[in-house]
């Protein structure tokens, strides 16, 4: 093969990646920005118990709720969090152990303590869905850690 064709191939390769990092470094970015978002939102609604603040903050008014726990929408939600975090559960706080992004996806690990140092820790993991640095879904997994509820969580 000539040295110019080598050349020109070499060049054409390096524009094809120049061309791609900066969209790979994009993505990078805003997952880790919707990452921040997330445990901003959690920090806030969790362990502050600022939940209008949180919502208001971070959550998109189309909003969509798939916790069965929780009513569907952005004011169900807020109101039933409120309620919760102001009432039974005002000392509850939350642990985060590890989050993971990618694209517009969040997953946040976490251990929350309900009633801290009674027991009845629920692990969980909660997935969020981003739209222009906004949560507009959100999924929940969660199951007590305690060995007497024979790994249901508890209510």
């Amino acid at each position: 093969m000539p040295k110019a064709t080598r050349v020109l191939l070499l060049a054409g390769a390096l524009s094809v990646s120049a061309c791609a990092t900066p969209r790979f470094l994009m993505e990078a970015e805003n997952a880790r920005t919707n990452a921040h978002i997330a445990l901003a939102f959690e920090e806030t609604v969790f362990n502050k118990h600022h939940v209008r603040e949180g919502f208001s903050r971070y959550v998109a008014a189309d909003y969509r709720e798939h916790d069965a726990g929780l009513p569907d929408g952005f004011d169900g939600s807020a109101k039933a969090l409120d309620m919760s975090l102001s009432g039974p559960l005002a000392n509850s706080h939350l642990v985060v152990q590890r989050s993971v992004a990618q694209h517009d996806l969040v997953a946040v690990d976490a251990l929350w303590e309900r009633h801290p140092g009674e027991g009845g820790d629920i692990a969980r993991v909660d997935i969020y869905r981003l739209v222009n640095a906004r949560i507009v879904e959100h999924w929940s997994v969660q199951q007590s850690t305690s060995p007497s509820t024979n790994g249901k969580a508890a209510p």
